[in-house]
């Protein structure tokens, strides 16, 4: 089966996440569409264009940014591919158990059609034929080709409307309340491929028949509910505390002391210190220091200095607002709300954050930070410094922090910070 995900023009709508990174590779529950989709079938992204020159020009040297997968370039579909049914789905599908059982049925069946979700496309399973034709051809050789977003087949009128219920994320508020509804369905199915033993009540350490690679994990360790899934190659320093539901990825640290708290999941390579609850971390992150980051979902390659402190409750304990550009807000209708915070930023030591902050990617933060900061930002409380943020700065910046992991810099990192630059409205060089 192949299978495409997809992103259609309202993948903007989910905010400064999305902005540097593809929607399906962020983390919603205990891990990424793209992962979720792997169990159907090979998996190709179809992206926006700043993102697919991006990993045109990256080819196989390296994982992406983000940490996601190597996957086959996008092409032109062969002779010997036609005659198949693909799958196509929405890269803004929510990743969960009932979504994974509705597309193993929509693919049994074989029937082609559309799935919408609310006025937006989640998914088209579609037949070509042996001669290349077949269902919707022209809109499905569009889309492969980024010629047309996905919303392109609603237009398709030929192609039925299939019962089926597959849930899209929608608004940024989305990617809290999607992580926290389907984590604890998810890292059951992480349980049931058998890769995890019981190492003590609520514990599941990843096993390995390398011992180099097995995961290290201090025997003072308090877990006071479960699941708490630790990745091979993982370290957890003595003295944590854990409240499950909780996933730590490979060869992410967790220092002592730490406090994580339930809804956490953590990605590959970060370091994890003080407390931290119901947040995502992506891959090459750091919350290494002291310092509350609550309700939050942190892209990749940011680092939170030691004291930086994250609001997730208002002192009136209502509803959080979202602060856009140009002045305008939303009401989440949430209680908890942390920040939402783009790739490669970075905060300076007793960095504040307010509860519903949107912060762009490649933004550098101090002090007391306001609720919307735009992408390539210097906000230091400084007038003297705060400003746009340099691309060539950033890059210097991103470039030794892979360096300490051992990840090269690649001039394709350099170009799509430029390129998320000039989308974000900010080209300074």
């Amino acid at each position: 089966m192949d299978v495409f995900v997809c992103e259609d023009t309202a993948v903007s709508a989910l905010g400064p996440l999305t902005l540097a990174r593809p929607a399906c590779d962020l983390t919603i529950g205990a891990g990424t569409l793209i992962e979720f989709l792997s169990h159907l079938g090979q998996v190709q992204r179809v992206l926006r264009p700043h993102l697919q020159t991006y990993l045109a020009a990256l080819g196989a040297k390296r994982v992406p940014h983000w940490g996601g997968p190597l996957l086959p370039q996008r092409a032109s579909l062969s002779s010997s591919e036609h005659g198949r049914l693909m799958l196509l789905v929405n890269a803004r599908l929510i990743p969960s158990r009932p979504a994974l059982m509705t597309l193993r049925s929509l693919v049994e069946a074989g029937q082609p059609g559309l799935v919408t979700a609310e006025d937006a496309l989640a998914a088209a399973l579609v037949h070509r034929d042996a001669t290349g034709t077949g269902d919707a051809a022209e809109i499905v050789n569009a889309v492969l080709a980024g010629a047309q977003p996905f919303d392109a087949f609603t237009t398709v009128a030929t192609l039925p409307y299939l019962d089926a219920t597959l849930p899209l994320l929608e608004s940024p508020q989305d990617l809290l309340t999607a992580h926290e509804a389907s984590l604890e369905d998810m890292l059951v199915v992480a349980l049931e491929t058998g890769r995890y033993a019981e190492q003590q009540p609520g514990l599941f350490v990843e096993q390995t028949d390398t011992p180099a690679l097995a995961a290290m994990v201090a025997e003072t360790v308090t877990i006071r509910g479960g699941p708490v899934l630790i990745d091979a190659t993982a370290e957890v320093g003595p003295f944590c505390c854990f409240d499950g539901p909780v996933r730590i990825g490979r060869r992410t640290r967790v220092h002592p002391h730490s406090w994580i708290g339930s809804g956490t999941v953590a990605g590959h390579d970060c370091r994890l210190g003080g407390e931290i609850a119901a947040t995502v971390i992506e891959p090459f992150s750091n919350k290494a220091h002291g310092g509350f980051l609550g309700h939050s979902h942190l892209g990749s390659w940011v680092n939170l200095a030691a004291g930086t402190i994250t609001g997730n409750l208002k002192f009136s304990y209502g509803s959080i607002r979202l602060w856009e550009s140009a002045g305008a807000s939303r009401d989440t209708g949430l209680q908890f709300f942390g920040s939402l915070i783009g790739d490669f930023t970075k905060t300076a030591i007793q960095t504040a954050l307010s509860c519903g902050s949107l912060i762009g990617p490649a933004t550098l933060l101090g002090g007391q930070v306001p609720n919307h900061v735009e992408a390539f930002t210097t906000q230091l409380g400084d007038p003297t410094l705060d400003g746009p943020a340099g691309i060539e700065p950033v890059a210097t910046a991103v470039s030794r922090m892979m360096d300490r992991r051992g990840v090269p810099f690649n001039p394709a990192d350099r170009e799509l910070l430029r390129a998320v630059a000039e989308l974000a409205g900010s080209s300074d060089g």
